[in-house]
Parts: structure tokens; sequence; C-alpha cells
């Protein structure tokens, strides 16, 4: 039986230490699964359900029911998910995906106030537990506040990603106009997402985390060469589109052209490049938990909304603060870092960089 009301370690847990376990992506892919299915049903459904006739009074008892839904939800994350957090989340996704399969052959369910509103219950609940449980699994690592925010920022976007889900869920729905489709998918979701959960174990990060490096030998570059290398492929495409406007080319589809393509694939190379070599450097300049292994690094960069910038900023703020210890003032501001990374990611980068270098010769200095 799990247990993890009670710390084991002080250890504080940074960004990188959740982004290393299989916990993290298990939560995260599948809050995914559920934000996707639950945003596509919710937005189906009153279209279901007036196709066999349901009337408006009858809808409003499931999304009613979906409100009270909230209420049993934060009280599995605050009471059940301190102690059993994997119990928590597993038990109302498979519930839902129950009364989910009690759709499927009895249609007539759709006409039922009582089983709308059990329905709307269990899944409010789901819907609620995930983001209050997430929160509380995320605080039990102690983390600081940059990592904290940026791990559930990381989270969040799954939120932010849900709302494609509508597309799909017309789509299913187009395929028959009636509900097995829908249903089915949103039956899918909840089953991916307990098969995620289920080798997750303990969810809570109460215990130390592992130490992981993968050092490379630090290397200096030119900050300005890094930048021009990342931001000339970009150039090259506005300069391609412009030159087509210019000659009144309008036949010519430069968004699909291979060259912009190309183009458009190497800066994504470079940047994923840029992110690995960095990890693995700064680890081998100086080992802190902070630091992501580089594979895992690159993954993310590639994989997750918002994963890059998060990096980069997580970076910076290592760097301010390896400075800092020794008795150096900030080498870079955060806030400017954070812009640049959504603004124009080649220029953060180029920051970074330039931040590494000055970091390289300090630790030289001090040996």
């Amino acid at each position: 039986m799990e247990n993890t009301s009670a710390p084991s370690s002080n250890a504080e847990w940074t960004l990188a230490d959740f982004l290393s376990t299989y916990r993290y992506w298990a939560v995260f892919f599948s809050s995914l699964l559920l934000a996707i299915g639950g945003q596509g049903f919710s937005t189906v459904f009153p279209v279901i359900s007036q196709m066999t006739g349901n009337s408006a009074q009858t809808i409003g008892i499931f999304y009613s029911g979906s409100t009270l839904g909230w209420v049993a939800g934060a009280f599995l994350a605050f009471i059940v998910a301190s102690r059993h957090g994997r119990s928590a989340l597993i038990s109302p996704l498979l519930v839902c995906a129950i009364l989910a399969i009690a759709f499927l052959p009895a249609p007539a369910l759709w006409g039922s106030p009582v089983f709308l509103f059990l329905f709307g219950v269990v899944f409010g609940t789901v819907r609620a537990v995930f983001p209050l449980a997430i929160a509380i699994f995320l605080v039990g690592g102690r983390p600081g506040k940059i990592d904290f925010s940026c791990a559930l920022t990381l989270m969040s976007m799954t939120i932010l990603l849900s709302a494609f889900a509508p597309i799909g869920a017309s789509w299913l729905y187009g395929l028959d106009l009636g509900a097995v489709p829908v249903v089915s998918g949103l039956l899918a979701c909840l089953l991916l997402a307990i098969i995620l959960l289920v080798p997750a174990g303990n969810l809570a990060f109460d215990e130390a985390p592992r130490p992981r490096h993968k050092p490379l030998a630090p290397r200096r570059r030119s900050p300005l060469l890094v930048a021009i290398i990342l931001i000339t492929p970009p150039i090259l495409i506005f300069l391609m589109a412009f030159g087509v406007h210019l000659f009144q080319a309008n036949d010519a589809d430069v968004a699909s052209s291979p060259i912009t393509l190309l183009l458009a694939l190497l800066v994504f190379t470079i940047a994923v490049a840029a992110v690995y070599r960095i990890h693995g450097e700064l680890a081998g300049a100086a080992q802190s938990q902070r630091l992501l292994t580089p594979l895992a690094a690159m993954l993310i960069a590639i994989l997750v909304p918002l994963g890059l910038p998060v990096l980069v900023m997580t970076l910076g703020d290592l760097l301010n603060e390896r400075a800092r210890d020794r008795g150096r003032g900030g080498l870079m501001s955060i806030a400017w870092l954070g812009i640049w990374s959504f603004i124009l990611p080649p220029v953060a980068i180029a920051m970074i960089q330039n931040a590494a270098n000055d970091s390289y010769v300090m630790g030289s200095d001090t040996v």
C-alpha cells in the first residue's frame, strides 16, 4: 500500500529531476489524453443529446452533475492523493470508463436523467482531480519557485492542446451522426490514461531524486556566430517569400516549397542540437541536479509545447546561480531571456552560450 504522507528526504526536486522521471510524463500524457477526450466529448454532447430527442433541461442535468463532480475531485485531490496518488487518479478514470461503456449497448441511457447526472458527476470528478492532484504531487518535491512554475506550466499545456479536440470529436460524430464514435473516442482516451498510470507507481515526489549526469567537454563558442547560424535559415525563408511576392509569382506556393521546408527543418535541428550540447557541457563544467541529460533535453525540446523556452530559461537561472556562488553578479536578465526565447529563440540561445562561456572562465579561475 502506498503511503507518501511523510517526506523521506530533505532534498529539493528541480525541473530536471521532474522531467527525468517516468511518473511525470505518465501524468503529463494521461492528463493530455483526458483533456482531449473530455473537451471533445463536452463539445459534441449537446448535439448528440438533441439528436436523441433530449430536452435542454435534460442536457443541463449532465452539466449540473459535472459541476458537482469538481467537489468530489477536490476531495480526492486534497484528501486521497496525498497518500494514494495513483489510486486517486485511476479510480475515477476507471468508473468513468465503465459508465462510458454502458452508453454503447444502451442508447436509451441518453434520455435517463439519473444516469446522465451520475455520468456528469464522475466526468467532472475526473476533470477536476488531475490539475489539483498534479499541483500537490509537484509541491511534495519541495521545488524552488521557478522549477515548480516551469513544471506546472508544461503540465498546463495539456489544456491548451485540448483546444483541438472539438475538431476530432466533430469528425467522429460525422462518421455516423451518432454517439458511438464519440463515446468510443472518450473511452479510448480513458483507457490509455489508465495504462500509462498503472506502471507509474508512487506519483508523489517525496523521496530524494536520483543523481543523473551525461557530461560533455565544455567548449567556448562565439555567441554571435551561434545566433547567425540559427537565424540565417528563417531569414532565407523570408527572402524567398518576399522574392516570390515581388515578382508576382502568385502560382508559387512558398510555404510548401521543398527548399522552405528543408530550411525550417534545418533551423529546428540546429536549435535542438544546441540544447543537447549546452546541457551536456554545463554538466561537464559542474554537475548539477538542475540539468537534464542531453538526450532528455533534446526530446523535450522536440516533443513538448513550450519545452524549448522553458529549458532555455532554466539554463539561464542556473548560470546566474553559478555566477552568484562565485561572488559575481547575474550573467543575464531572466526576463529578457524569457522574452527572446518566445520572440526569437536564436537570440536566447546565443545569450545562454555567452553566459556559459563566462561561467567556464570563472570556473577555470577558481581552480
